[in-house]
């Protein structure tokens, strides 16, 4: 085959081809980050599963409640349900249930997720 014509049949394929790849989840599975705000979580909450982040980002993009492992900066370890979230990084605005007021998450130190 001359050397045009590959180059025609590359040409085409290139042309055929999507813009742009998405970029792979870091947690190594190949899947694409189906939202922005999954990216966004993912990049500062460390200790999440791509399970637990898709859950966080969920539940910022909808209005649904969570329920989270918190590690507080004093080391303690608490069970925190929240509601109303805004993403604000590296932090999460939401209302605790437990405090019955508006708090502040780092995302970083929650480690787990489960609905409300």
């Amino acid at each position: 085959m001359p050397t045009d014509a590959r180059m025609d049949v590359l040409a085409g394929r290139l042309l055929k081809a999507p813009p742009t790849a998405p970029e792979p989840d870091p947690f190594g599975s190949g899947v694409p980050f189906a939202t922005d705000t999954e990216e966004i979580v993912a990049g500062y909450a460390k200790h999440l599963s791509y399970s637990d982040v898709r859950q966080v980002a969920h539940a910022i993009d909808t209005g649904a409640g969570i329920t989270v492992e918190y590690i507080a900066t004093s080391g303690n370890r608490t069970v925190r349900t929240l509601s109303d979230l805004e993403l604000d990084p590296p932090y999460l605005d939401a209302w605790c249930h437990l405090r019955e007021a508006e708090r502040v998450f780092t995302l970083s130190r929650i480690h787990g997720v489960m609905p409300a």
